[in-house]
């Protein structure tokens, strides 16, 4: 937006525009902490459509309560939820026309019309906005990954892709997760300044011993591993993008012993307990469900291996979580994911190929100083590569690009909170 200038500090409003049905989604968990390392350079406030998200006195920005519904008239009550999903409204648009903001960030594309209505009210009030590219590579490649026949491809090309691709064309720029989405953005029309915003993550602190067997114990796994087998570790919503049913059956056929621990919330449909009564002498599967913070970091520690076979994803949080805590990662070579393990981290496999997924976890298994030496290139690459703080300079970055209206922008040319310092 050139021209624009201002006395006080940067005004953002930051929008996660999310299904408020989903008690956990990685872009939302990323966009509130970006915000908050965001907020000792800017005067930042937050609002979430996730139930669970836009509260917390300890928080760092100011939180906007966002009310989320359902268009009446419609029996919302018995359609699936990836249904109604598609057609959820909000308070968010009314917060952009209703306040005084120099710049809004959008968070997350789905659902895809309320993503839209949001950054036409930022095109109403004329305030520039930036989209971060959580969950862009699942939607360019939705309907291969959720095997949709002509009809729901043309619906998914109508009231998502769409509406996404009308909303990019008009942004003041594009935060990237990863170099792979610039193509996707420029597909969808967008020929404005793209500026590589990684997510971050905050390095975990060592566990409490007595603590994560109680909480192990609780799960149902042993806190001791058996001498010649490899645990591993699935952690992700268990929807079909995230390749589920392609690892049981990976598991399924190896020819060795293991431990593997699948997290996150069951759903119909995948056959745990065919995969579980499959399991031959020194094999176990372990269904934990959903694991909190503190469950999550103790089985990360038990883990020698995190497997993530997914069939497309942009940048996985979850993948980062992984790599901090020093574990090697075989995944799926799709999105973001071969920018994050580079450099020697884990093993790509093609999406949806369990033999070669099976393949993988065989060769780390008989190799333990491969598997250690994948780990500790894993963390030191955290530690260089995907910090808040380095997402955070990115992002001012992106902020002065967006608003001065040219790729060179600097960020000293932003007003921003006189603590910049503290950061």
């Amino acid at each position: 937006m050139p021209g624009w200038a201002a006395t006080h500090p940067l005004r953002v409003l930051a929008t996660v525009v999310v299904p408020p049905h989903l008690s956990v989604s990685g872009g939302a968990r990323a966009a509130e902490q970006l915000s908050a390392a965001l907020s000792p350079h800017c005067d930042i406030t937050f609002a979430s459509m996730m139930t669970g998200t836009g509260s917390g006195a300890d928080s760092p920005m100011p939180r906007l309560p966002v009310r989320s519904w359902l268009p009446s008239g419609v029996p919302w009550s018995r359609l699936p939820s990836r249904y109604s999903t598609l057609f959820y409204r909000s308070d968010l648009p009314g917060l952009v026309s209703r306040g005084q903001y120099d710049l809004v960030h959008l968070h997350n594309p789905m659902p895809a019309l309320e993503f839209e209505r949001t950054a036409r009210a930022c095109l109403a009030r004329r305030i520039p906005y930036v989209i971060s590219t959580h969950g862009f590579n699942e939607i360019a490649n939705g309907g291969e990954i959720y095997g949709f026949g002509a009809t729901k491809r043309l619906i998914w090309q109508r009231l998502v892709v769409e509406p996404v691709a009308r909303a990019v064309r008009q942004a003041a720029g594009i935060f990237a997760l990863s170099p792979a989405d610039t193509a996707i953005v420029a597909a969808m029309g967008f020929s404005g300044p793209v500026t590589l915003v990684s997510n971050g993550i905050t390095m975990p602190e060592a566990g409490d011993e007595h603590q994560d067997r109680v909480a192990l114990a609780r799960l149902g796994i042993p806190a001791e591993p058996v001498a010649g087998e490899i645990t591993c570790m699935f952690l992700a919503n268990h929807t079909p993008n995230k390749g589920l049913p392609q690892l049981l059956k990976a598991f399924r056929n190896l020819d060795r012993p293991f431990l593997l621990i699948v997290g996150g919330e069951q759903r119909s449909g995948i056959d745990y307990q065919g995969a579980i009564d499959a399991c031959r002498l020194g094999q176990r599967i372990v269904v934990t469900g959903r694991l909190s913070d503190a469950d999550v970091g103790a089985v990360f520690r038990r883990s020698d291996l995190f497997v993530f076979p997914t069939l497309a994803d942009t940048l996985p949080l979850v993948v980062l979580e992984a790599m901090a805590h020093g574990l090697a990662v075989v995944a799926s070579s799709v999105g973001g994911i071969p920018f994050q393990i580079g450099g020697g981290c884990g093993t790509l496999v093609p999406p949806g190929d369990s033999e070669a997924l099976a393949a993988a976890v065989t060769t780390l298994a008989d190799d333990r100083a491969q598997l250690s030496s994948f780990g500790e290139r894993a963390r030191q690459r955290v530690l260089e590569r995907f910090t808040w703080r380095r997402a955070a300079d990115q992002a001012l970055l992106g902020y002065a690009k967006a608003l001065y209206g040219h790729e060179r922008a600097p960020v000293e040319s932003l007003p921003l909170m006189a603590n910049r310092s503290a950061h």
